[in-house]
């Protein structure tokens, strides 16, 4: 048996014992004097528990230490039959970069759960040393701080090379070795989700057409049948690489792509000339080519859909911050490092459907959760937060382009968002509660 709630721990002399409210070991049917473990992250201290009047916790300053906690208010899991009081979860944030304003929110919102969030590099992890030095919150304000090793650990390595570090691989493997459950392993290989996805029956209706790039004709094919090709690189982000391929009869190929900070856009007569500049335009790197969608518009721009989920503590998937992005003048994506923009996504689906706005939106959302079930059977990663690329036909026709395990937050830097930006962080906080075993969550 178990049972999660919140206490506040005050700070108290030395003492041999603990005192703890006197109502809480009834409840757990534990006398005075009795000998409890006490567990944050790794750290277990056993010491002699007695009642008290006071609803605080009062545990000794060397208690305290040696755990690598701090007098504040705390979330706790207890087992009645083991005699255990873990507090938390300690949430390791890994990343090899620095500091952000999204690590910092994170850090606040599992406060406000009673739990704590620490962002840690993968080298600061060393077996045979059960501590780790990072960054958390300390009276309101981030600190470099050292706690244990982490009851589960939350990966935000930015980019692929991170992913590919010596320390990333070997820190990877000690937390595997301590059993400790880390969700959003690894980043998704375009062409491998799209393949695996398509084995799956909820999943596929929702696939447009996408092939591993093995040579230009393929390029030629696919607009035999469609009105447009994109060739995306695997590794891909920000719309990096990307290139787009039209043809209309009579007017001949219509070739653009982005390079650096600008857009380029080319309408050349053959198809020598157009698979000449596909290639110039293409990063050296592996391609999938995927059916082009004639997207619906906004104001006479083409938008797709992010749309971001979370599981809650319950490990159900939950849309968050839905919106849509509106593709920058000239530009092939909707990307915001490219021009692009985010609005409300009830805004254009108005613009678009009118009266039948709000139905379309919950057939996105419900294709969308639909969609990462599907992502986790065929992957078999533990994952916490998705974001989809959706694309949406004036028709109504909804297709998912790429599924990115490591989302990015521009959606949720508006300020029309910022109330789904907070439930996001806490669905996030809760989520990681159920994976360490605090009774799934304490939402």
């Amino acid at each position: 048996m178990g049972d999660t709630n919140m206490a506040r721990v005050v700070s108290r002399r030395e003492s041999s014992t603990c005192t703890l409210p006197r109502n809480l070991l009834t409840r757990a049917g534990w006398r005075t004097g009795e000998i409890v473990t006490f567990s944050f992250g790794s750290a277990k201290r056993r010491i002699r528990v007695q009642g008290g009047e006071d609803d605080a916790w009062q545990l000794p300053s060397s208690l305290i230490r040696a755990l690598g906690m701090m007098p504040r208010r705390w979330s706790y899991h207890l087992d009645k039959e083991s005699r255990v009081i873990r507090f938390g979860p300690l949430i390791g944030i890994m990343t090899t970069w620095q500091m952000t304003p999204y690590f910092r929110s994170v850090m606040r919102a599992a406060a406000s759960r009673g739990m704590m969030a620490v962002v840690f590099r993968p080298h600061s992890l060393r077996p045979g040393v059960r501590h780790l030095d990072g960054w958390g919150l300390a009276n309101g304000m981030v600190r470099q701080v050292r706690v244990p090793w982490p009851d589960v650990v939350y990966n935000r390595i930015p980019n692929r090379g991170g992913e590919l570090l010596r320390s990333t691989r070997n820190c990877k493997r000690w937390l595997e070795q301590a059993r400790i459950p880390v969700f959003n392993r690894r980043f998704f290989h375009k062409w491998r989700i799209h393949r695996l996805l398509r084995r799956d029956e909820k999943a596929l209706r929702y696939l447009p057409e996408t092939q591993p790039m093995l040579n230009l004709q393929q390029v030629r094919h696919f607009l035999s049948r469609y009105p447009s090709a994109y060739l995306k690189p695997n590794g891909g982000s920000k719309g990096q690489g990307i290139v787009r391929v039209i043809w209309r009869r009579g007017q001949g190929y219509q070739v653009s792509f982005r390079k650096g900070n600008r857009n380029y856009q080319h309408v050349v007569g053959s198809w020598p000339q157009a698979a000449s500049m596909i290639r110039r335009a293409m990063s050296p790197r592996s391609y999938v080519i995927q059916e082009g969608i004639t997207l619906a518009n906004y104001r006479g721009r083409p938008f797709d859909i992010r749309v971001t989920l979370y599981k809650n503590g319950q490990r159900e998937w939950i849309p968050c911050g839905s919106a849509a992005k509106i593709a920058g003048y000239g530009s092939i994506t909707t990307h915001v490092a490219n021009g692009g923009r985010v609005i409300p996504l009830s805004r254009a689906l108005r613009h678009v459907f009118g009266n039948q706005a709000e139905e379309v939106r919950e057939r996105i959302e419900a294709a969308a959760v639909d969609l990462a079930l599907a992502v986790e059977r065929v992957t078999a990663l533990e994952l916490g937060e998705i974001g989809l690329d959706i694309g949406l036909t004036a028709q109504g026709r909804v297709t998912m382009f790429e599924a990115n395990s490591k989302p990015g937050r521009a959606v949720f830097a508006a300020a029309w968002n910022r109330q789904d930006r907070w439930k996001s962080l806490l669905y996030l906080c809760d989520y990681a509660a159920s994976l360490a075993g605090f009774d799934r969550g304490v939402s």
